[in-house]
Protein backbone atom coordinates (compact mmCIF):
# COMPACT_ATOMS: atom_id res chain seq x y z
CA UNK A 1 0.00 0.00 0.00
CA UNK A 2 1.07 3.38 -0.51
CA UNK A 3 1.36 5.45 2.69
CA UNK A 4 0.76 9.16 2.95
CA UNK A 5 3.11 11.12 0.41
CA UNK A 6 5.87 13.46 1.81
CA UNK A 7 8.09 16.44 0.38
CA UNK A 8 11.22 14.49 1.84
CA UNK A 9 12.30 11.64 3.31
CA UNK A 10 15.22 10.70 5.21
CA UNK A 11 16.21 7.26 6.19
CA UNK A 12 18.14 7.11 9.42
CA UNK A 13 17.28 8.65 12.78
CA UNK A 14 20.85 9.43 13.61
CA UNK A 15 22.64 12.55 14.17
CA UNK A 16 22.58 13.19 10.29
CA UNK A 17 19.00 12.21 9.48
CA UNK A 18 17.82 14.16 12.32
CA UNK A 19 19.75 17.78 11.77
CA UNK A 20 18.72 16.91 8.46
CA UNK A 21 14.55 16.78 9.21
CA UNK A 22 15.71 19.94 10.98
CA UNK A 23 17.03 22.06 8.45
CA UNK A 24 13.94 20.68 6.00
CA UNK A 25 11.13 21.64 8.59
CA UNK A 26 12.84 25.20 8.53
CA UNK A 27 12.33 25.58 4.86
CA UNK A 28 8.66 24.52 5.29
CA UNK A 29 8.97 20.79 3.85
CA UNK A 30 6.53 18.25 4.90
CA UNK A 31 9.16 15.23 6.39
CA UNK A 32 9.30 12.01 8.14
CA UNK A 33 11.99 10.08 9.21
CA UNK A 34 12.43 6.13 8.58
CA UNK A 35 14.40 4.33 11.05
CA UNK A 36 15.37 0.91 11.08
CA UNK A 37 15.87 0.43 14.89
CA UNK A 38 13.44 0.56 17.90
CA UNK A 39 15.20 4.18 19.32
CA UNK A 40 16.62 6.52 17.55
CA UNK A 41 20.02 8.32 17.81
CA UNK A 42 22.14 6.28 15.96
CA UNK A 43 25.92 6.90 17.50
CA UNK A 44 23.98 9.10 20.02
CA UNK A 45 23.36 6.40 22.54
CA UNK A 46 23.84 7.04 26.17
CA UNK A 47 22.98 3.59 27.77
CA UNK A 48 20.75 4.54 30.88
CA UNK A 49 20.57 1.38 33.73
CA UNK A 50 16.74 1.44 34.79
CA UNK A 51 16.04 2.97 38.06
CA UNK A 52 19.71 4.32 38.46
CA UNK A 53 19.66 7.37 37.42
CA UNK A 54 22.96 6.97 36.05
CA UNK A 55 24.26 6.79 32.32
CA UNK A 56 26.92 5.92 30.01
CA UNK A 57 27.87 6.74 26.25
CA UNK A 58 28.05 3.78 23.78
CA UNK A 59 28.43 5.53 20.81
CA UNK A 60 29.86 9.23 21.19
CA UNK A 61 31.24 10.75 24.30
CA UNK A 62 31.35 14.59 23.93
CA UNK A 63 30.39 17.68 22.22
CA UNK A 64 32.97 20.65 21.32
CA UNK A 65 32.86 24.26 21.17
CA UNK A 66 33.85 24.19 17.94
CA UNK A 67 30.65 22.05 16.63
CA UNK A 68 29.09 25.72 15.35
CA UNK A 69 26.30 24.30 13.86
CA UNK A 70 25.27 21.63 15.80
CA UNK A 71 25.30 24.65 18.61
CA UNK A 72 23.52 26.68 16.34
CA UNK A 73 20.53 24.17 15.93
CA UNK A 74 20.39 23.37 19.77
CA UNK A 75 20.30 27.52 19.91
CA UNK A 76 17.46 28.00 17.69
CA UNK A 77 15.73 25.13 19.94
CA UNK A 78 16.27 27.26 22.88
CA UNK A 79 18.85 24.19 24.85
CA UNK A 80 21.72 25.93 25.28
CA UNK A 81 21.08 25.89 28.45
CA UNK A 82 20.47 23.00 29.07
CA UNK A 83 24.53 21.75 28.25
CA UNK A 84 26.92 20.76 31.17
CA UNK A 85 30.47 21.16 32.12
CA UNK A 86 32.32 17.90 31.59
CA UNK A 87 34.88 17.88 34.33
CA UNK A 88 38.69 17.99 33.41
CA UNK A 89 40.78 14.59 34.41
CA UNK A 90 43.71 13.21 32.48
CA UNK A 91 43.95 10.51 29.92
CA UNK A 92 46.38 7.35 30.77
CA UNK A 93 48.14 5.14 28.56
CA UNK A 94 47.68 1.20 28.83
CA UNK A 95 51.07 0.09 27.79
CA UNK A 96 53.23 -2.81 28.74
CA UNK A 97 50.92 -4.17 31.51
CA UNK A 98 50.71 -0.85 33.48
CA UNK A 99 48.79 2.38 33.20
CA UNK A 100 51.17 5.65 32.53
CA UNK A 101 50.60 8.70 31.79
CA UNK A 102 50.81 10.43 28.45
CA UNK A 103 53.92 12.75 29.18
CA UNK A 104 55.71 9.68 30.52
CA UNK A 105 55.46 8.29 27.02
CA UNK A 106 56.69 11.15 24.93
CA UNK A 107 60.41 10.80 23.66
CA UNK A 108 61.36 14.35 24.04
CA UNK A 109 64.71 14.81 21.75
CA UNK A 110 62.35 12.87 19.21
CA UNK A 111 60.07 15.88 19.39
CA UNK A 112 62.02 18.55 19.69
CA UNK A 113 63.92 17.43 16.23
CA UNK A 114 60.96 16.32 14.73
CA UNK A 115 58.47 19.39 15.15
CA UNK A 116 60.12 21.90 12.84
CA UNK A 117 59.48 20.15 10.53
CA UNK A 118 55.59 21.14 11.06
CA UNK A 119 56.29 24.14 8.90
CA UNK A 120 56.78 22.95 6.15
CA UNK A 121 55.22 19.33 5.89
CA UNK A 122 51.63 19.48 4.21
CA UNK A 123 48.61 17.15 5.28
CA UNK A 124 47.05 16.84 1.79
CA UNK A 125 48.15 13.54 0.28
CA UNK A 126 49.65 12.11 3.14
CA UNK A 127 48.12 9.16 5.70
CA UNK A 128 48.13 9.76 9.83
CA UNK A 129 51.16 7.61 9.70
CA UNK A 130 52.75 9.41 6.75
CA UNK A 131 52.41 12.82 8.34
CA UNK A 132 52.46 12.41 12.04
CA UNK A 133 55.74 9.98 12.26
CA UNK A 134 57.11 12.77 10.07
CA UNK A 135 56.28 15.70 12.48
CA UNK A 136 56.59 14.17 15.80
CA UNK A 137 59.42 11.42 15.58
CA UNK A 138 58.60 7.46 14.83
CA UNK A 139 59.09 6.73 18.17
CA UNK A 140 56.41 9.45 19.62
CA UNK A 141 54.12 8.18 16.99
CA UNK A 142 54.63 4.19 17.93
CA UNK A 143 54.53 4.38 21.75
CA UNK A 144 51.78 7.07 22.01
CA UNK A 145 50.54 9.51 19.34
CA UNK A 146 49.49 6.39 17.24
CA UNK A 147 47.47 4.57 19.70
CA UNK A 148 45.77 8.00 21.23
CA UNK A 149 44.62 8.63 16.97
CA UNK A 150 43.51 4.77 16.81
CA UNK A 151 41.59 5.57 20.13
CA UNK A 152 40.08 8.93 18.72
CA UNK A 153 38.40 7.02 15.76
CA UNK A 154 37.84 3.67 17.32
CA UNK A 155 40.22 1.74 14.01
CA UNK A 156 44.04 1.57 12.94
CA UNK A 157 44.58 5.07 12.03
CA UNK A 158 47.87 4.75 9.79
CA UNK A 159 46.03 4.75 6.48
CA UNK A 160 43.03 7.53 7.33
CA UNK A 161 43.78 10.87 5.48
CA UNK A 162 45.91 13.17 7.78
CA UNK A 163 43.98 16.63 7.09
CA UNK A 164 40.55 14.44 7.21
CA UNK A 165 41.45 13.43 11.50
CA UNK A 166 41.37 16.93 12.49
CA UNK A 167 39.67 19.30 10.47
CA UNK A 168 39.81 22.79 12.30
CA UNK A 169 36.86 24.56 13.23
CA UNK A 170 35.98 27.99 14.69
CA UNK A 171 35.37 27.90 18.57
CA UNK A 172 32.16 29.71 20.49
CA UNK A 173 33.63 31.53 23.13
CA UNK A 174 30.20 31.65 24.66
CA UNK A 175 30.67 27.79 24.93
CA UNK A 176 32.36 25.96 27.35
CA UNK A 177 34.75 23.94 25.08
CA UNK A 178 33.94 20.40 25.93
CA UNK A 179 30.08 19.57 26.78
CA UNK A 180 27.26 17.10 27.24
CA UNK A 181 24.01 16.82 28.96
CA UNK A 182 23.28 15.72 32.54
CA UNK A 183 21.49 12.69 30.82
CA UNK A 184 24.25 11.71 28.09
CA UNK A 185 24.53 13.11 24.83
CA UNK A 186 21.31 10.75 23.79
CA UNK A 187 19.43 14.11 24.94
CA UNK A 188 20.66 15.80 21.42
CA UNK A 189 18.62 13.25 19.57
CA UNK A 190 15.62 13.65 22.02
CA UNK A 191 15.91 17.34 21.74
CA UNK A 192 16.54 17.23 17.31
CA UNK A 193 13.29 14.65 17.47
CA UNK A 194 10.87 16.82 19.77
CA UNK A 195 8.80 18.26 16.54
CA UNK A 196 5.19 18.10 15.84
CA UNK A 197 6.45 19.06 12.15
CA UNK A 198 9.12 16.09 12.18
CA UNK A 199 7.13 12.88 11.66
CA UNK A 200 9.81 9.81 12.84
CA UNK A 201 8.70 6.09 12.36
CA UNK A 202 10.91 3.38 13.95
CA UNK A 203 10.87 -0.12 13.01
CA UNK A 204 11.20 0.83 9.29
CA UNK A 205 13.47 -1.10 7.22
CA UNK A 206 13.49 0.30 3.96
CA UNK A 207 14.51 -2.27 1.53
CA UNK A 208 13.78 -1.04 -1.76
CA UNK A 209 14.67 1.94 -3.22
CA UNK A 210 12.51 3.68 -6.83
CA UNK A 211 13.36 6.31 -9.23
CA UNK A 212 11.14 7.87 -12.03
CA UNK A 213 9.52 10.53 -13.56
CA UNK A 214 11.25 12.78 -10.69
CA UNK A 215 9.21 10.78 -7.95
CA UNK A 216 10.80 8.44 -5.40
CA UNK A 217 9.44 5.07 -4.15
CA UNK A 218 10.92 3.79 -0.66
CA UNK A 219 9.20 0.09 0.54
CA UNK A 220 9.67 -1.10 3.57
CA UNK A 221 10.22 -4.57 4.78
CA UNK A 222 6.62 -4.92 5.60
CA UNK A 223 5.64 -3.91 2.36
CA UNK A 224 4.47 -0.05 3.19
CA UNK A 225 5.53 2.13 0.00
CA UNK A 226 6.37 5.73 0.76
CA UNK A 227 5.79 8.12 -2.36
CA UNK A 228 8.08 11.71 -2.40
CA UNK A 229 9.62 14.11 -4.54
CA UNK A 230 13.00 13.85 -2.70
CA UNK A 231 15.04 11.61 -0.29
CA UNK A 232 17.83 11.48 2.06
CA UNK A 233 19.58 8.69 2.92
CA UNK A 234 21.42 9.02 6.35
CA UNK A 235 22.77 5.33 6.85
CA UNK A 236 26.09 4.10 6.66
CA UNK A 237 27.72 4.17 3.34
CA UNK A 238 27.19 0.27 2.54
CA UNK A 239 23.43 0.47 3.69
CA UNK A 240 23.25 3.57 0.93
CA UNK A 241 25.04 1.60 -1.53
CA UNK A 242 22.75 -0.92 -0.79
CA UNK A 243 19.69 0.93 -1.10
CA UNK A 244 21.26 2.64 -4.43
CA UNK A 245 22.09 -0.28 -6.31
CA UNK A 246 18.95 -0.45 -8.86
CA UNK A 247 18.11 2.58 -9.22
CA UNK A 248 21.37 4.67 -9.06
CA UNK A 249 24.32 1.88 -9.91
CA UNK A 250 26.71 4.57 -11.19
CA UNK A 251 26.37 5.93 -7.46
CA UNK A 252 26.10 3.23 -5.37
CA UNK A 253 29.28 1.69 -7.14
CA UNK A 254 31.59 5.12 -5.54
CA UNK A 255 29.78 4.40 -2.06
CA UNK A 256 30.91 0.73 -2.40
CA UNK A 257 34.79 2.09 -2.51
CA UNK A 258 34.62 3.67 1.00
CA UNK A 259 35.59 0.68 3.69
CA UNK A 260 34.10 0.26 6.72
CA UNK A 261 35.40 -0.68 9.61
CA UNK A 262 33.02 -2.55 12.64
CA UNK A 263 33.33 -1.17 16.60
CA UNK A 264 32.54 -3.63 19.31
CA UNK A 265 32.09 -1.29 22.26
CA UNK A 266 30.88 -3.00 25.65
CA UNK A 267 29.98 -0.47 28.54
CA UNK A 268 29.85 -1.42 31.90
CA UNK A 269 28.56 0.36 35.93
CA UNK A 270 30.38 -0.53 38.61
CA UNK A 271 30.16 1.26 42.26
CA UNK A 272 32.63 4.00 42.80
CA UNK A 273 34.53 1.59 45.98
CA UNK A 274 34.77 -0.92 43.68
CA UNK A 275 37.35 0.26 41.36
CA UNK A 276 40.60 1.82 42.54
CA UNK A 277 41.69 3.73 39.51
CA UNK A 278 42.09 7.22 40.47
CA UNK A 279 39.55 9.61 38.26
CA UNK A 280 40.30 9.55 34.51
CA UNK A 281 38.69 10.89 31.22
CA UNK A 282 40.05 7.75 29.09
CA UNK A 283 42.70 5.31 28.42
CA UNK A 284 44.81 5.16 25.42
CA UNK A 285 45.70 0.44 24.60
CA UNK A 286 48.53 0.38 22.99
CA UNK A 287 48.90 -3.48 21.28
CA UNK A 288 45.74 -4.68 23.32
CA UNK A 289 42.57 -6.17 22.50
CA UNK A 290 40.83 -2.84 22.51
CA UNK A 291 41.56 0.49 21.05
CA UNK A 292 40.63 2.55 24.16
CA UNK A 293 38.68 3.43 27.13
CA UNK A 294 36.38 6.23 27.58
CA UNK A 295 34.91 6.81 31.48
CA UNK A 296 31.96 8.53 32.69
CA UNK A 297 34.87 10.28 35.09
CA UNK A 298 34.06 13.52 33.56
CA UNK A 299 30.68 13.82 34.80
CA UNK A 300 31.24 12.37 38.19
CA UNK A 301 28.27 10.50 39.93
CA UNK A 302 28.57 10.07 43.76
CA UNK A 303 27.12 6.13 43.35
CA UNK A 304 28.88 5.09 40.28
CA UNK A 305 31.00 4.96 37.59
CA UNK A 306 30.94 4.01 33.86
CA UNK A 307 33.38 2.89 31.70
CA UNK A 308 32.85 1.86 27.85
CA UNK A 309 35.55 -0.23 26.14
CA UNK A 310 36.01 0.05 22.48
CA UNK A 311 37.03 -3.56 21.03
CA UNK A 312 38.56 -4.48 17.81
CA UNK A 313 36.43 -6.03 16.31
CA UNK A 314 36.58 -10.36 16.39
CA UNK A 315 39.41 -10.59 18.92
CA UNK A 316 37.56 -11.78 22.02
CA UNK A 317 33.82 -13.05 22.81
CA UNK A 318 31.78 -11.11 25.32
CA UNK A 319 33.41 -13.59 28.31
CA UNK A 320 36.81 -12.58 26.85
CA UNK A 321 36.01 -9.19 26.93
CA UNK A 322 34.04 -8.77 30.32
CA UNK A 323 37.54 -10.57 31.79
CA UNK A 324 39.90 -8.41 30.03
CA UNK A 325 37.40 -5.64 31.24
CA UNK A 326 37.90 -6.72 35.06
CA UNK A 327 41.74 -7.04 34.58
CA UNK A 328 41.76 -3.24 33.32
CA UNK A 329 39.61 -2.50 36.39
CA UNK A 330 40.67 -4.73 39.07
CA UNK A 331 36.51 -5.74 39.25
CA UNK A 332 35.50 -8.87 39.16
CA UNK A 333 32.59 -10.09 36.99
CA UNK A 334 29.64 -10.17 40.12
CA UNK A 335 30.78 -6.73 40.44
CA UNK A 336 29.62 -5.18 37.49
CA UNK A 337 26.29 -3.71 38.29
CA UNK A 338 25.27 -3.41 34.44
CA UNK A 339 26.42 -4.65 31.16
CA UNK A 340 26.07 -2.93 27.90
CA UNK A 341 27.14 -3.43 24.57
CA UNK A 342 26.53 -1.95 21.24
CA UNK A 343 28.01 -2.29 17.74
CA UNK A 344 28.85 0.19 15.29
CA UNK A 345 30.47 0.35 11.46
CA UNK A 346 32.40 3.40 10.84
CA UNK A 347 33.83 4.51 7.51
CA UNK A 348 37.51 3.90 7.02
CA UNK A 349 38.39 6.77 4.75
CA UNK A 350 41.95 6.60 2.76
CA UNK A 351 44.03 9.23 1.44
CA UNK A 352 41.96 10.36 -1.87
CA UNK A 353 38.82 10.67 -0.39
CA UNK A 354 38.39 14.29 -0.83
CA UNK A 355 38.18 13.57 -4.58
CA UNK A 356 35.91 10.60 -4.41
CA UNK A 357 33.43 12.84 -2.37
CA UNK A 358 33.69 15.14 -5.39
CA UNK A 359 32.74 12.49 -7.57
CA UNK A 360 29.63 11.46 -5.85
CA UNK A 361 28.82 14.79 -5.45
CA UNK A 362 29.04 15.18 -8.85
CA UNK A 363 26.54 12.20 -9.87
CA UNK A 364 24.00 13.86 -7.47
CA UNK A 365 23.50 17.48 -9.45
CA UNK A 366 20.28 17.56 -10.51
CA UNK A 367 18.94 14.51 -8.84
CA UNK A 368 16.56 15.31 -5.52
CA UNK A 369 18.53 12.57 -3.78
CA UNK A 370 20.90 13.77 -1.10
CA UNK A 371 23.32 11.51 0.97
CA UNK A 372 24.89 12.54 4.34
CA UNK A 373 26.60 10.53 6.90
CA UNK A 374 29.88 10.44 9.01
CA UNK A 375 32.49 9.31 5.53
CA UNK A 376 32.28 12.66 3.78
CA UNK A 377 33.96 15.23 5.29
CA UNK A 378 34.65 13.62 8.51
CA UNK A 379 33.36 11.14 11.42
CA UNK A 380 32.55 13.96 14.10
CA UNK A 381 29.15 15.13 15.00
CA UNK A 382 29.76 18.67 13.78
CA UNK A 383 30.82 16.46 10.43
CA UNK A 384 27.55 15.55 9.65
CA UNK A 385 25.26 18.24 10.73
CA UNK A 386 27.32 20.30 8.13
CA UNK A 387 26.71 17.60 5.66
CA UNK A 388 23.39 17.64 6.03
CA UNK A 389 23.02 21.00 5.81
CA UNK A 390 24.75 21.59 2.06
CA UNK A 391 22.97 18.72 1.19
CA UNK A 392 19.28 20.67 2.19
CA UNK A 393 20.43 23.70 0.62
CA UNK A 394 21.34 21.40 -2.94
CA UNK A 395 18.04 20.03 -2.57
CA UNK A 396 16.40 23.38 -1.83
CA UNK A 397 18.11 25.12 -4.90
CA UNK A 398 17.26 22.17 -6.79
CA UNK A 399 13.43 22.64 -6.03
CA UNK A 400 13.85 26.24 -6.88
Amino acid sequence: MIANSYDLIIVGAGISGLSMAHYGVQRGWRVVVLEQADRIGGSLDSHRPHGTGFWLELGAHSGFNSYGHLLGILEERGCLDRLCDRARAPFQVLADGRLQSVFSRLHWLALLLSLPRLLTTRKPGKSVAEYYRNVLGSSNYADLFGPAFNAVICQQADDFPADILFSPKPRRKDVRRSFTFPGGLQTLADILAKRDDIGIQTGQSVQALQYADGIFILTTATGVMYRTRAVCLATPVAAAADLLGEAFPALSRLLQRIATVTVESLGVVVRREAVSLPPLAGIIARDDSFFSVVSRDTVPDPTYRGFTFHFKPGLLDETGKLQRIGEVLGVGREQLEDVAGKTNRLPALRVGHQELVREIDSHLIGIPLALTGNYFTGVSLEDCVMRSLMECRRLLDGAG
